[in-house]
């Protein structure tokens, strides 16, 4: 369970996140959309504790999680590997810095899980690769494998199919929706491609000038949404087709 609850985020004088409260329940795909600049990053860094509120309160509360100190996967914009790590070294690195409840994990272990998730996304023939030898996708395919390494009961996926070519994208999309099938984690997503991102998700919120203004069903946005969003959303999604492409939730 995660609970934001009134939560502000300034920078200097400028203002990112306002007074933004709503709650996660375990196991939910949660889409989060809006413009540009709207702090839709910033409040997946405060979620995930890369920076703290100026107020407010968010609370995880882990569900079954076998880490004690890794509840949190989060893949960042592009990625965000380490260029002087192997493939299989960034997917590690999280295990490196937590532990079981039976103790810590010893080296054969870590990477054993490394290489074991590094399968599930299609990439065990490139774990000795380096990051700057793979395409777009499959760096972006890398950094979802590190994000799910821990088997954390909650996943922050900051723009995953962003500057990707539609195969690439629909590819990266199918392999979410795969490993949550498969993990059951919360996942809270951002994305600017409402066209995949729509029919995979059981939640959208829409953030706009730091203020979460709609929080409902893909189903029900056409309706209940105010007409600022739905004339955003529309620019981007044909909602006369809610199950376009080949994304669509089974």
């Amino acid at each position: 369970m995660l609970t934001v609850e009134n939560v502000s985020k300034s920078f200097g004088r400028t203002s990112v996140i306002r007074n933004v409260s709503f709650t996660l329940t375990p196991g939910e795909i949660i889409g989060l959309v809006g413009p540009s600049g709207a702090g839709k990053s910033v409040l997946l860094k405060l979620i995930g504790k890369v920076i703290e509120p100026d107020f407010g309160t968010i609370t995880h509360t882990p569900q079954n999680q076998d880490f004690v100190q890794q509840s949190v996967g989060f893949l960042f914009q592009e990625g965000a590997l380490f260029d002087s790590l192997s493939v299989i070294d960034n997917v590690a690195f999280p295990l490196h810095s937590c532990a079981t409840k039976h103790g810590k994990m010893s080296y054969a272990e870590v990477m054993e899980r490394a290489y074991a998730i590094l399968s599930e996304v299609g990439l065990s023939e490139a774990y000795q690769k380096m990051p700057g030898q793979l395409s777009g996708g499959m760096r972006r395919r890398v950094g979802i494998a590190r994000a799910l390494v821990s088997h954390p009961d909650l996943v922050l996926l900051d723009d995953p199919t962003g500057g990707l070519d539609p195969v690439a994208a629909s590819v990266i999309m199918n392999l979410i929706r795969s490993l949550h099938e498969t993990y059951k984690p919360t996942v809270l997503l951002v994305s600017h491609d409402l066209r995949r991102l729509l029919p995979n998700v059981d939640r959208v919120l829409a953030l706009f000038d730091g203020g979460i203004v709609c929080d409902e069903s893909p189903e029900e946005l056409p309706t209940r949404c105010s007409s600022r969003v739905l004339k955003f959303l529309s620019t981007r999604y044909d909602f006369s087709e809610p199950s376009v492409g080949s994304e669509q939730r089974p």
